[in-house]
């Protein structure tokens, strides 16, 4: 049964459901046709300029003409400019050498968004779901209609190719948990008896490298040994790249930019009614967001390793849909990699008969982060200048932080129920029907 069926059948037994459902399909096959309208009547909504392609093509012109890949701007940082580690250079060569500027972008722009929905189908798939070719297509409108998606190709961002890479990582770690008992153990058998395994692991450790940004997702990477080999075993290949390639002193600057990068997580947040579409600051609110960031990465990891084999599907999420909050700079764009995450959540909500609501309630607000935010801080005010009294709460306002903490609060759950803490985590969330909550986690 395909996954838009399952959701119809129930929609006498979960109205809310189905509702949640069908507002969250309207708005995104609505959303292309109104960011064409907001591009044509307002200032705000900007056009297809491809910013930071210009910076990784930037990138490759300089190291074609022998010159440093890494520019500092007169403060002493890097912002603007090429912030990827060197060999992700090589990624972006293709785009540059063999087409004009604009035709490079939308070239990598239908390719990393190819990937993205081809993953996001391979993901379906291994969670038992069909698709008809109906659906596939729609999958397509569907990722176009995702504002962080469209925001992604405004700017010719990688985010499309991380989500990617994100969903074949979940179909892999997905089809591997299938193909045996929920209870064995991954230590008595050779390193390539499970391929899938290390398929997801390389997969997640790719995202890692071309942005150390996402470095949070590698966290199911510490609940099987498999998919940390995986991993390890990209970074040999990648590292004699990059130093064939770019040498030893373009990773030194890059250990410049990674500091800088840090440091300017850990700075004081612009106020949202400077509003920029990428602006998302989840925990500028907070005293001593470092130190948070530090204490939930190390909760995370702690829940990663602590969990039983049968929750891979859910410590996959949880540290998907985790990185925006605990990384130190993070973008609206960010989330097109919660995508897989949101699917895999979903998934396990329907299996469990659980709480899917939450999940597209999630993705909803995902969506509506920017122009949301927008509205709440800066058109409303100005129609109703009493609304001006909130602003010292501005920051709690932004829909992303709700759409992420959901995401994020409901797999953290999810993963403590299947540890010794599952009598705390059952009080905060039921399991659902338990006739099925262990097959969602459990393959």
């Amino acid at each position: 049964m395909s996954l838009l069926q399952r959701l119809w059948a129930r929609r006498r037994e979960r109205p809310a459901l189905v509702a949640f459902a069908a507002l969250l399909l309207a708005s995104l096959l609505a959303y292309p046709a109104v960011d064409w309208w907001l591009r044509a009547t307002t200032e705000f909504a900007s056009n297809f300029r491809f910013g930071d392609f210009g910076a990784y093509t930037g990138a490759v012109d300089r190291w074609g003409a022998g010159e440093p890949l890494y520019r500092r701007t007169d403060d002493g940082g890097f912002w603007g400019t090429y912030l990827y580690p060197p060999v992700v250079v090589l990624l972006f060569w293709p785009f540059e050498a063999l087409l004009a500027f604009r035709d490079g972008a939308i070239a990598w722009l239908l390719a990393s968004g190819i990937f993205l929905w081809t993953g996001l189908q391979a993901l379906v798939a291994a969670l038992g779901y069909d698709l008809r070719w109906s659906e596939r297509l729609g999958l397509a409108w569907l990722i176009a209609g995702f504002h962080p998606a469209l925001l992604t190709a405004k700017l010719g961002q990688a985010a499309l190719f991380m989500g990617g890479l994100l969903a074949v990582a979940g179909a892999a770690l997905v089809r591997d948990g299938r193909s045996r008992r929920p209870t064995d153990e991954p230590t008595d058998a050779g390193l390539w008896d499970r391929p899938l395994a290390l398929l997801a692991g390389a997969a997640t450790a790719v995202v890692g490298v071309v942005k150390f940004a996402y470095a949070p997702v590698g966290g199911h990477l510490l609940h099987d040994r498999r998919r940390l080999v995986g991993a390890l075993l990209v970074v040999p290949p990648v590292a004699w790249l990059s130093v064939r390639f770019f040498g030893i002193g373009a990773h030194l600057t890059y250990l410049d930019v990674l500091r800088w990068g840090v440091s300017q997580g850990g700075d004081g947040a612009r106020s949202p009614t400077l509003w920029l579409a990428p602006y998302y600051k989840p925990l500028a609110w907070v005293l001593a967001a470092q130190a948070l960031r530090v204490v939930a990465s190390a909760g995370i990891a702690g829940l990663a390793a602590l969990a039983p084999p049968r929750a891979r599907r859910t410590v996959f999420a949880l540290g998907v849909a985790a990185f925006p909050l605990v990384t130190p700079q993070t973008y609206t764009y960010y989330f097109v990699a919660l995508l897989p995450a949101a699917v895999v959540l979903l998934a396990g909500e329907l299996d469990r008969d659980g709480y899917p609501e939450l999940v597209l309630l999630g993705v909803l607000l995902l969506h509506a982060h920017a122009y949301g935010l927008r509205f709440l801080v800066v058109t409303l005010p100005n129609a109703v200048p009493a609304f001006e009294a909130l602003r010292p709460v501005y920051l709690l306002l932004q829909p992303g932080l709700w759409g992420n903490a959901v995401l994020v609060g409901l797999a953290a759950v999810r993963v403590v129920q299947t540890t010794e803490l599952s009598e705390l985590a059952a009080d905060l969330l039921p399991v659902g029907n338990t006739s099925t909550a262990g097959a969602a986690d459990g393959d």
